[in-house]
């Protein structure tokens, strides 16, 4: 089975902004694709994280007032720049929640009025 059979959550496409603090280096990205239990993300780490590395992410939803946060652990590296992530830290309940309300507008095709 392949890396993609193994997820639990179902990932939608959605390019959203992503700040990554790695030990103090604040690192602007974006998501590639999104579901409750992680996130493709492209960013320029130098140097490149290594797989098992854990960093902060603050995550912004177009339907929320504040970025959600999180720890997160690097799962596996992609393409140059590219990575993907497990949230390692659960979110709060609203935040969930937000996530959850967003990912289903995806699994619609809604976008944003």
């Amino acid at each position: 089975m392949g890396a993609i059979e193994n997820r639990r959550n179902e990932r939608f496409e959605t390019v959203l902004a992503i700040r990554i603090d790695r030990g103090g280096v604040i690192v602007e990205g974006t998501t590639v694709n999104l579901s409750l239990g992680g996130a493709l993300v492209r960013a320029r780490l130098e140097p490149a994280p290594k797989i098992g590395e854990r960093v902060a992410i603050s995550l912004s939803l177009p339907t929320l007032g504040e970025p959600l946060r999180a720890e997160a652990e690097v799962r596996w590296i992609g393409a140059v720049g590219e990575f993907g992530l497990q949230f390692a830290t659960g979110f709060r309940a609203r935040e969930t929640w937000a996530l959850g309300q967003w990912l289903e507008r995806m699994r619609k095709g809604q976008k944003l009025a």
